[in-house]
């Protein structure tokens, strides 16, 4: 099966969705417990009593950034890239694996540059990294060729990001994103956790204190190797304002049952409104007439195919085996909104109002629901379609089951989103959703246009299909892909079929009697008939001798007023909204002459991977008939365009049937 979610509106503000991971496939939801992964603490409610409740604080994200280190001919190659330059960030701490090095581990030096002072240490294989002072720095291997280091104030995120992490870190303070994890006081009163911990080193706390904290995660990290996670998402509504409601931001809990009866916390997640650890969604959507467009991710451990028993063993397990998680536990989740917060000079509480509080199954109900999308096998387009046990058809009668045994309004809604292979990256650059009513066991036709068919080596449809419940608000999703090498065949132009043949139409006419009235009406008709008129279409079929001019064009108040200095052939591209025009000639007989672009259909201005831009034929005084084109590249392309590696254009004459080349010219970033 495929990862999968179900959905629950859960406050007028708040969807939730759970995302049960790929139970048939678990190993790209395991994160690594250690400090290049993430770094877990167990809170006992009862100070040394694990038979009690306990909360999993797995919400410290990692510190530490793991590097690779091997051996690429005479190169030394970080994370497989042979002398590259790492832009780290000083008061952090990065680790280089150098196993792979062989007899050359005690070689590996960090220096500051033009200094023979070794700053790593190194333990085993392990040359651990810990800039203080930002500069220029270099590794290197004698011998070998090295690569240097720069340590700023702010690293590449490229390189700052540990391997695997929940995402989850408690990160509070002035200026931060004010994320808590809260533990129960009394009733509805709650302590806020935050990077000090003084409520649980208080003498109102009796359960386990900072020493016991520090104490479990070493635990943690020497017995724990991996722990697989499912998702939470709480979908954020548009324009959505807890305070502008009377609350103050809400507490989200999972819980789970052990075999002695009592609940462990999965997470105990605090958002306030002045919290900002919302993400903001690239795929926005409407469900039920709302829109929702940010999202808050938790991380939850899951309660199936846990394969590394020391997790359970530490977190659930009272040492004697008669607490163990209960195997037929599920997700007891509480949404709660906040009514108020008492700040106190060392410790902040909350009070919880109205809340929500409802179970989500430990394993997907719908494991045997999928989503395929096949090439047609008789015609040029794809064929999209629900599954139940692998079958169309027992996908439609579990559909019509539901509408006809219950009230409940079933649709099924397919979002179809098309990427394109464009160099090595891939582009989305379509989009769509259909929705099925009716006919569940008839597939969903779907053609895509291909918009770089002529540069694109593959292309992906990515489809998630959603069976939409409306009388609930509920949904099903399931997510399925397919990857296809032929965008050739689905660009924007079918393929002609030429018909070698010298065969003519016949013609049919009604015969007219000869008769002198017939041969005056035939007159005054074809004299009044259209002539045959000849339109002399341009096609570029040399360029030598070619001449051009580029220049930057100024545009005010729609009107194209003036024209910078001429900057020759070579195109200045800076990174904001600009004009350029060009003057287009060839040389005959020593003389310049402008080459007429009217009645071209189309003149283009491409870059390398496809990116290209259309004259503009809008302004009155651009006479394309003296060879004057303009285009606009917007900020937004001009970003794309300065980022490529091949600086050369290419402008081209398009008249439907037949594209040539009229000029090659060199762009540089300004």
């Amino acid at each position: 099966m495929a990862e999968s979610s179900r959905y629950y509106k859960i406050d007028k503000d708040v969807l939730l969705e759970f995302i049960y991971h790929d139970q048939g496939d678990g190993a790209p939801y395991e994160i690594e417990v250690d400090d290049n992964g993430s770094e877990i603490k167990i809170l006992n409610t009862v100070q040394g009593d694990s038979t009690q409740t306990r909360h999993l604080i797995h919400e410290l994200g990692s510190a530490v950034v793991n590097f690779d280190v091997t051996l690429d001919g005479d190169f030394i190659a970080i994370e497989q890239f042979a002398a590259r330059t790492l832009l780290l960030e000083a008061g952090k701490t990065y680790k280089f694996e150098l196993s792979a090095l062989g007899n050359e581990i005690a070689n590996f030096e960090i220096t500051k540059t033009n200094s023979n002072i070794d700053l790593g240490i190194l333990s085993g294989t392990v040359l651990t990294f810990e800039p203080t002072v930002t500069g220029d720095y270099e590794y290197k291997v004698d011998g070998y060729t090295g690569g240097s280091i720069v340590v700023g104030n702010v690293a590449n995120p490229l390189f700052a990001t540990p391997d695997e992490d929940t995402g989850n870190s408690i990160v509070t303070g002035s200026g931060t994103i004010e994320r808590y994890h809260a533990v129960n006081v009394n009733e509805n009163k709650y302590a806020l956790l935050d990077n000090v911990n003084n409520f649980i080193d208080s003498a109102d706390w009796s359960g386990s204190n900072s020493s016991d904290l520090l104490a479990s995660q070493t635990q943690a990290s020497a017995n724990i190797n991996k722990i697989k996670y499912d998702k939470v998402r709480l979908h954020l509504r548009s324009g959505y304002s807890f305070s502008a409601r009377g609350y103050e931001g809400f507490l989200f809990e999972v819980k789970t049952d052990r075999t002695n009866g009592v609940e462990n916390f999965l997470t105990q997640t605090v958002y306030l409104n002045t919290s900002s650890f919302e993400i903001k969604n690239p795929r926005p959507f409407i469900l039920s007439e709302t829109l929702y467009n940010n999202f808050i991710e938790i991380k939850v451990p899951t309660l199936v195919n846990q394969e590394d028993a020391a997790f359970e063993d530490t977190f659930y397990d009272d040492g004697n085996g008669e607490s163990n998680l209960d195997p037929t536990s599920n997700y007891n989740v509480s949404f709660k909104l906040i009514d108020r917060v008492e700040n106190n000079t060392s410790v902040d509480y909350i009070y919880s109002g109205e809340e929500t509080n409802f179970t989500i199954a430990r394993e997907d109900e719908f494991q045997d629901f999928i989503v395929t999308v096949q090439e047609a096998s008789d015609g040029d387009y794809f064929e999209i379609f629900g599954e139940k046990d692998n079958s169309i058809g027992d996908f439609s009668a579990y559909i019509l089951n539901r509408i006809t045994t219950s009230s409940d309004d079933i649709s099924v809604i397919y979002d179809i989103v098309v990427n394109e292979q464009i160099g090595t990256s891939y582009t989305e650059t379509y989009s769509t959703s259909i929705t099925q009513t009716q006919d569940f066991d008839e597939p969903i036709i779907f053609r895509p246009v291909i918009k770089n068919a002529n540069n694109s080596a593959s292309f992906i449809l990515d489809i998630t299909m959603r069976i939409y419940n409306q009388t609930d608000n509920t949904q099903i999703v399931k997510r399925g892909s397919l990857i296809s090498n032929n965008p050739a065949k689905y660009g924007k132009r079918m393929m002609k079929v030429n018909i070698n043949s010298t065969a003519n139409l016949t013609r049919v006419y009604n015969t007219l009697p000869d008769l002198q009235a017939t041969r005056n009406t035939a007159q005054v008709l074809n004299a009044s008939l259209p002539k045959a008129q000849v339109k002399y279409v341009p096609a570029f079929t040399e360029r030598v001798d070619v001449t051009v001019n580029a220049m930057d064009a100024i545009i005010e108040d729609g009107q194209l007023t003036g024209i910078s200095n001429s900057t020759g052939a070579t195109l200045n591209v800076p990174p904001f909204d600009n004009y350029i025009k060009f003057k287009i000639s060839r040389i005959e007989d020593g003389m310049e002459k402008a080459i007429s672009f009217s009645n071209v259909k189309n003149v283009k201005l491409t870059f390398d991977t496809g990116l290209l831009f259309y004259n503009i034929t809008s302004f009155k005084d651009l006479d394309m008939s003296q060879g004057e084109l303009l285009f606009k590249i917007d900020k937004a392309n001009a970003a794309k365009v300065r980022g490529l590696n091949n600086k050369k254009y290419y402008i081209s004459l398009d008249n439907g049937s037949t594209e040539t080349m009229v000029y090659k010219g060199d762009f540089v970033a300004v």
